[in-house]
């Protein structure tokens, strides 16, 4: 059973939510302030949903304080319209944003896209040391890569998540859609590039390191898939 904690200080919108939420399988604990959310560790939840406006801390705070010590998925209500508060909610870590009113079977939808998100992360977890690869060193601890001659490749934080996703699919494919989901949050459009960009800038930082590598395949209508024996 989901345990979601539902932090909103209107207990009408509260006991709606808790009431729906209890009826489709999820265990819920509710605080009416930060303060008050606080106080339960978030250990011991799957999944938040935090109103903005809140008594005394507001939710944005709240969830800037969540994010110093745990990823568990945060969804952002608010009664404020515009770009504004989602933006700032997003850049806090939230991993989503509902405008209120809102229909409660959205919100559903939208908790259990989060959840299989995590579940399925929590699935390709990678080993806490290093691994290699036709000469190269990938150290997960200190987020480091190496190449064959032992240069220290930077790579942004966006570069990173892609190379472990990809490793960490082995031996499957990725799908551009689940790359964009767990590295950017965002359900890709027809039109959305910023996949094949990464992926592309991924390569060519590999590719001047070590002429040889060549190990990001693209697979028609499947997406991309890393190519080289994986070692620890």
């Amino acid at each position: 059973m989901p345990r979601v904690h539902i932090v909103e200080d209107d207990s009408e919108i509260s006991d709606l939510l808790s009431t729906y939420l209890s009826g489709r399988g999820f265990d819920c604990q509710v605080s009416p302030s930060s303060e008050d959310a606080k106080t339960h560790g978030p250990e011991h939840f799957d999944i938040f949903v935090v109103d903005v406006m809140l008594p005394g801390e507001d939710g944005l705070s709240f969830c800037r304080w969540l994010r110093e010590s745990s990823e568990v998925p945060v969804i952002i209500l608010s009664a404020v319209k515009g770009d504004t508060e989602r933006i700032i909610g997003l850049e806090l870590g939230a991993d989503d944003y509902l405008e209120k009113p809102f229909n409660p079977r959205e919100l559903l939808a939208r908790m259990n896209a989060q959840l299989r998100r995590t579940k399925a992360q929590e699935a390709r977890k990678m080993p806490t040391g290093p691994i290699h690869f036709s000469g190269w060193t990938l150290d997960f601890a200190r987020q480091k890569l190496h190449s064959p001659a032992g240069v220290l490749v930077p790579l942004s934080s966006t570069e990173y998540r892609l190379i472990t996703a990809l490793i960490s699919s082995l031996p499957d494919p990725l799908a551009r859609e689940v790359i964009a989901r767990e590295i950017f949050g965002v359900e890709l459009g027809p039109e959305d590039r910023r996949v094949d960009i990464l992926v592309s800038r991924l390569r060519k930082k590999l590719f001047a390191a070590d002429q040889e590598a060549d190990f990001i395949k693209t697979v028609r209508n499947q997406g991309y898939q890393f190519c080289a024996p994986v070692g620890t």
